[in-house]
């Protein structure tokens, strides 16, 4: 039987547990949706970029008739260029944020802790080590993600 002091120790690294994964998991949640949103936006701004590049190449003079005049300095050729540099700007924002932030890496990272905290924290519920290995357990794989910082 525990004495009080050590029931104090597992109740509190037991708390300590469920706070962690609690943090990691809302940074899961938003760093994956942040990373889907940058993927996403990079992806069809590419995507609307090469047709709006192809555009005049595929439809010829009757595409760039259909959008004002035809001709070496007729708006329409200005527009569609200056609409496919846009996009071309926004999905290389949107790719070089997400490799910036490396979101990908620290969502893999953040991912394998909480799997790891999760096997410990059962262990932890059914004592199956010893209050100093389960601590030095858990001290181990939290300087894994300190970047994610508690949220107030």
């Amino acid at each position: 039987m525990a004495t009080a002091k050590e029931q104090d120790g597992w109740d509190a690294l037991g708390e300590r547990l469920r706070d962690k994964r609690r943090h990691i998991a809302a940074f899961i949640r938003k760093a994956s949706a942040r990373g889907a949103g940058l993927t996403n936006t990079g992806i069809v701004a590419s995507a609307l970029a090469a047709v709006l590049t192809a555009a005049p190449a595929l439809g010829g003079a009757r595409l760039t008739q259909a959008l004002g005049s035809a001709g070496e300095n007729s708006p329409s050729w200005r527009i569609l260029c200056a609409l496919a540099s846009l996009c071309s700007l926004v999905a290389a924002i949107a790719t070089n944020m997400l490799r910036s932030h490396d979101i990908a890496a620290r969502l893999a990272k953040a991912q394998a802790v909480d799997a790891r905290l999760e096997g410990l924290e059962l262990l932890v519920e059914l004592r199956q080590l010893t209050l100093k290995d389960a601590t030095a357990r858990y001290e181990s794989a939290i300087p894994e993600v300190a970047f994610i910082a508690p949220e107030p």
